[in-house]
């Protein structure tokens, strides 16, 4: 779910030792290696990783892979090559690749309509979605759905004139590939690209009886809360998947082979995969994708994304076990992939580590000298905005204090660190706040930016100077207020709070109400909408978050 990921499911890491593994290359020079695993270790330690794994290669044949920490921390086992990781969505890639090996067979084509190949899935307001409408996420379908959810699927807009990620989209691109060739979805991507690669080390779905090869993936041991990294963390129980939306898993090595055909296929040139001329439709007329960010295009899997000047093919991948990411440089001729074991909802992903590995690539190949990486972790630009003393309408306060790139929080004689999860949105460890987290309201642009109020949850804290404490809200808001769970590993709780004559989720996301009864997020053409039910004296039980529903609990 991404609001829940975004603004609910905090991240945490293990502080410690590491284990670093060999840099090994196949060809040419090990320092751009080297560099690479010292930058991955400043992202360990920064955002507390267990273990990470990359590789980058080049078209003139370089190939290079690393390994930074543990597998297993109990265990102590080092990430080494026969370690599985999870790619996330990467997969959608080859998910598109396997669609496109359908087309040009003539099994399937782009223009497929849904409803034509799925009989039996029905979209309400969504009957035109054809097959590149869910390929290039231009369908309106929710991010995160059931095919057949409580209320059934909808889609947000006209199919084709708007750009939202959806997974649930990917699932049934996958399902139309599954009806178009007759095998299911994990055979169809093993056969088709997986295998056709070489890639004979990866998997085309996640069973827990090949859990033994796969590294270890961790996440937060308090998954109810915000968490500031690092911080303690806990194995991630198993989850099965076959979803053409992320199931994918691969080595190092493996992950080499697609980089190299990625590169060719860049080319214009399919590989084993697609004839030339297929690879050059494939990778044809993107859609602008500005959900994912400003001028970034996105087709068939493939984000288009500008960087220092460089234009790269793209994707991440954010899985309950793994994160990961992936650049490729045509006109440099050089890629690289990287993956960490560690829940999405740290809200990471390598996207640093590749960017910085083909800019060493790079830099090797025409002689230049090696690129400065960035930061490992965003730093928080004039924190002084946030500063001050904030003061309840009880008397409760705490203070803000602005340090370099940084503010912590001071409260009953205790200090503690505060990190922006979200804009406005902090994390912190004091313990009456740490569930709720703080949003800091602030006025005026640039330097002259100061705090006006903070909110943790539905407690109002005027900043000094400030009077002008805002009504409770109506009593049929407050109903709606509380915290709703669902066990499911992708989930986690969901609060939510009524201030402002609103009702928010996560301490971050106002609600807009619908004629329905529905509420929704964001711009009006979202597909996402939340629904209470199963009221009881006039409090809902439920909340359905695009057709999944969470109970609510401890509220």
């Amino acid at each position: 779910m991404n609001f829940n990921r975004r603004f609910f499911v905090g991240g945490a890491a293990l502080a410690g030792a590491a284990a670093s593994g060999p840099a090994v290359a196949k060809s040419g020079d090990r320092k751009p290696l080297a560099a690479l695993r010292d930058y991955m270790e400043r992202h360990r330690a920064e955002w507390g990783i267990p273990g990470m794994t990359a590789t980058l290669v080049g078209r003139d044949g370089f190939e290079g892979i690393v390994h930074s920490g543990w597998a297993d921390i109990d265990r102590r086992v080092p990430v080494g090559p026969q370690h599985l990781f999870q790619i996330g969505s990467i997969t959608k890639m080859m998910t598109a690749l396997a669609a496109w090996s359908l087309i040009e067979e003539g099994k399937l084509s782009p223009d497929a309509r849904l409803k034509d190949v799925l009989k039996g899935v029905s979209v309400a307001g969504g009957e035109s979605i054809t097959l590149r409408d869910l390929l290039n996420h231009t369908s309106g379908l929710p991010a995160d759905s059931a095919i057949f959810p409580d209320g059934g699927l909808k889609s947000g807009f006209k199919p084709g004139t708007r750009w939202t990620y959806s997974n649930s989209g990917y699932l049934l691109a996958g399902m139309m590939a599954e009806a178009a060739s007759g095998v299911p979805y994990p055979e169809l991507v093993e056969t088709r690209v997986l295998k056709k690669l070489g890639m004979n080390d990866s998997v085309g779905a996640l069973r827990v009886a090949d859990r033994s090869r796969y590294a270890t993936g961790y996440e937060p041991a308090l998954t109810d809360r915000l968490n500031p990294r690092p911080a303690p963390m806990t194995p991630t129980p198993w989850v099965d998947s076959d979803s053409p939306a992320g199931c994918v898993a691969s080595t190092a090595a493996d992950m080499a082979k697609f980089l190299r055909f990625l590169l060719g296929l860049a080319g214009g040139k399919g590989g084993a995969v697609l004839s030339d001329e297929t690879a050059k439709r494939f990778l044809a007329e993107p859609a602008d994708a500005p959900g994912w960010a400003p001028s970034v295009r996105y087709g068939n899997g493939v984000a288009r994304v500008e960087i220092d000047g460089r234009k790269y093919l793209h994707h991440t991948g954010g899985m309950v076990s793994f994160c990961s990411a992936l650049h490729v440089d045509a006109e440099a001729g050089v890629a690289a992939f990287a993956s960490a074991n560690i829940h999405y909802s740290l809200n990471y992903r390598p996207r640093d580590i590749t960017v910085y590995a083909c800019g060493l690539l790079r830099a090797l190949s025409e002689g230049l000298a090696a690129p400065a990486p960035r930061a490992p972790r965003l730093v928080l630009e004039n924190p002084q905005r946030f500063a001050g003393v904030f003061t309840a309408a009880d008397g409760d306060k705490f203070e803000i204090a602005a340090g370099e790139k940084k503010i912590s929080l001071r409260r009953k004689g205790r200090e503690t660190a505060m990190q922006e999860a979200a804009p406005g949105l902090f994390a912190c460890l004091d313990p009456d706040l740490a569930i709720t987290g703080i949003v800091i309201e602030t006025e005026g642009e640039g330097a002259a930016a100061k705090a006006v109020r903070a909110w943790a949850g539905e407690k109002e804290f005027l900043a000094s100077g400030r009077t002008n404490y805002q009504p409770p809200a109506p009593a049929e808001l407050r109903a709606l207020a509380g915290r709703y769970d669902n066990d499911d590993r992708w989930a986690g709780p969901l609060y939510v709070y009524a201030r402002s004559g609103k009702i928010w989720i996560g301490n971050a996301e106002p609600l807009t109400k619908l004629p329905n009864g529905e509420w929704r997020p964001g711009e009006e053409w979202s597909p996402e909408r939340f629904r209470f039910d199963g009221f009881i004296n006039g409090r809902p039980q439920r909340l359905l978050f695009s057709g999944v529903p969470f109970v609510r609990r401890f509220s």
